[in-house]
């Protein structure tokens, strides 16, 4: 019988100098290939599909390297293997990125050997505050809101076609930068979309040239249905990146079409004093904007300036009133957003 071709998927992760956190699947497949504009729909959707119908190894054992370290893990039901690496040698505090190796040791693969790198964000000192964004509406066109438009453009556009908001990677690069320009405050990306639309994720971020960023999606189980359609799974890992930057405070990014102000708005009970602002990118009814501006009356009664905004240009100067990004990038933004719309015409 001939062996398979097994691939390990790594997925981008984060830490601190003391301890790395390493997420992974182990799939039968082979990676797909980079998108091109030129596809055509019937190729996008079959890739979507694809995507959707992953073959994963349960029982999987990978390696994995970090300096003179070694430790092994192995995959659960799903595929998905994930390990904490506590680290002999702190990390450079000055490095952002680092690189873990992981190999597969079991099963055997047609195409051995099977390792590949996996890349981890620990925050500088220079940073002094971390955004958490929602993907789905807030950066990505996805018209979450209607059933229909949602599943033509997710499965009959691809990373090269999809449109992100106008502005939105300058705002995104503005906030890394921060007002001093040198602080390369974090970006985390957590979204109800699958662990199977990753790759084309970060295609997509790649292209647009928004900031690298660890990811959390979700895992579409029978048993998690209820979670992701309430959109409750995203407090997880909100809660867990508070708890382990506690000297950092935190930009929270999301859209009013789904869940995102009352999810934020529940952190903020929990953690007024790190919360440095909220914004929510405003792509729903009237009726809905009534309990937006509702949650936000509420979050900055407690000291948190929330708002809801309709474009990257107004998110931009909200934050410079903060002094979270400087007057110079608000004006490249909101050159991003006039540009980008007219290219669109």
């Amino acid at each position: 019988m001939s062996l398979p071709w097994v691939t390990i998927v790594p997925y981008r992760s984060f830490g601190v100098a003391e301890q790395l956190f390493v997420k992974g699947r182990v799939v039968y497949d082979r990676p797909l290939p980079p998108a091109s504009a030129a596809d055509p729909v019937w190729k996008n959707f079959h890739h979507m599909l694809r995507r959707l119908n992953s073959r994963e190894v349960p029982g999987a054992r990978v390696e994995i390297l970090f300096g003179d370290q070694r430790w092994q893990a192995v995959a659960d039901e799903e595929g998905y293997f994930s390990l904490s690496l506590p680290l002999a040698q702190p990390v450079d505090p000055a490095q952002v990125w680092h690189t873990v190796w992981v190999r597969l040791v079991e099963p055997l693969a047609r195409n051995a050997p099977v390792q590949v790198a996996a890349e981890v964000l620990t925050p500088p000192p220079s940073a002094r505050f971390a955004v958490i964004s929602d993907v789905d509406d807030t950066i990505l066109q996805s018209h979450a809101a209607s059933l229909l438009r949602s599943f033509v453009v997710t499965f009959f556009g691809n990373a090269q076609t999809r449109l992100p908001f106008a502005g939105v990677a300058a705002l995104y690069q503005a906030l890394w930068r921060g007002v001093s320009s040198v602080e390369m405050n974090p970006i985390f990306y957590v979204s109800s979309s699958p662990w199977n639309f990753y790759d084309f994720l970060v295609e997509f971020m790649d292209r647009c040239r928004l900031p690298a960023g660890p990811m959390f999606l979700h895992d579409y189980g029978l048993m998690r249905l209820f979670s992701a359609l309430s959109h409750r799974h995203k407090l997880k890992p909100v809660r867990w990146l508070l708890e382990t930057y506690p000297h950092l405070s935190f930009v929270l990014i999301g859209d009013s079409g789904q869940k995102d102000p009352e999810l934020y708005s529940e952190i903020v009970q929990e953690h007024p004093q790190r919360i440095a602002a909220i914004l929510i990118r405003d792509v729903s009814s009237r009726r809905r904007d009534l309990v937006v501006d509702s949650l936000s009356e509420s979050a900055r009664a407690l000291g948190v300036p929330m708002t809801k905004v309709a474009d990257s240009a107004q998110a931009a100067k909200f934050v410079a009133n903060f002094g979270l990004i400087s007057a110079e990038d608000v004006r490249t933004v909101q050159r991003a957003v006039r540009e980008e719309r007219q290219a669109l015409r």
